[in-house]
């Protein structure tokens, strides 16, 4: 083998374990195993509609009543690139659709590597900052 075909495949393979790195940055404690939580935490009396899916599932439809939440745990792919987008609505309207998991190291420090805590009120998502153990207002991604 060439010395350019070996530096081409330690780069590679170099490139690859720094993507698997983004969600496993804790390894060996967190490896790969996650949680996401989602509440309703509507001021009225608002059923919130959930779906979420990810590149391989649909965890289909849950209805939540004002203070119920709906959880899923799940493993990370070796690469890294799992994301979970979930689709939100109420009763009578669509909210859109928002990304409440991705493999992004500043994002999982607020899950603290392991649980991702989201509360939807009615101005928008709020996650849980589980090391500052207070909920932050996100933005729609």
């Amino acid at each position: 083998m060439s010395t350019m075909s070996r530096n081409a495949i330690f780069l590679l393979v170099t490139m690859l374990l720094a993507m698997a790195a983004q969600c496993n940055a804790n390894f060996p404690y967190y490896f790969g195993d996650f949680k996401v939580s989602i509440r309703n935490g509507f001021s009225g009396n608002i059923k919130l509609e959930v779906n979420c899916t990810s590149f391989d599932d649909d965890l289909g439809r849950h209805w939540l009543r004002k203070g119920e939440t709906y959880s899923f745990s799940f493993h990370t792919d070796i690469l890294g690139t799992t994301t979970w987008d979930c689709r939100l609505a109420t009763q009578d309207a669509p909210l859109g659709t928002s990304q409440l998991f991705k493999c992004d190291y500043d994002f999982l420090k607020k899950c603290d590597f392991r649980e991702c805590k989201w509360d939807v009120r009615d101005d928008t998502e709020y996650l849980l900052d589980i090391p500052q153990n207070k909920y932050v207002r996100w933005a729609h991604t």
